[in-house]
């Protein structure tokens, strides 16, 4: 389990092992302000984020691949 906070989130991430070749990633963010106008956009952007990020880190594990270097240049 890996906590990380910044920019006033936190967010914990849970891998959980179920064989050798297969695991549960979790991730749980939290420190969104349930009174701002802004949060139902603010949580799908989040969702997204997190959505690329671990199709990227698939991409990686399973292929060798880096799914964000065109974002890099």
């Amino acid at each position: 389990m890996a906590v990380i906070n910044g920019e006033g989130h936190r967010v914990m991430i849970t891998l959980n092992e179920l064989d050798n070749s297969e695991s549960i990633i979790e991730i749980t963010e939290e420190g969104f302000n349930e009174d701002d106008e802004n949060i139902i956009s603010q949580m799908l952007d989040n969702k997204e984020g997190w959505v690329y990020m671990l199709t990227c880190l698939k991409g990686y594990l399973e292929y060798g691949i880096n799914l964000r270097a065109s974002l890099l240049h």
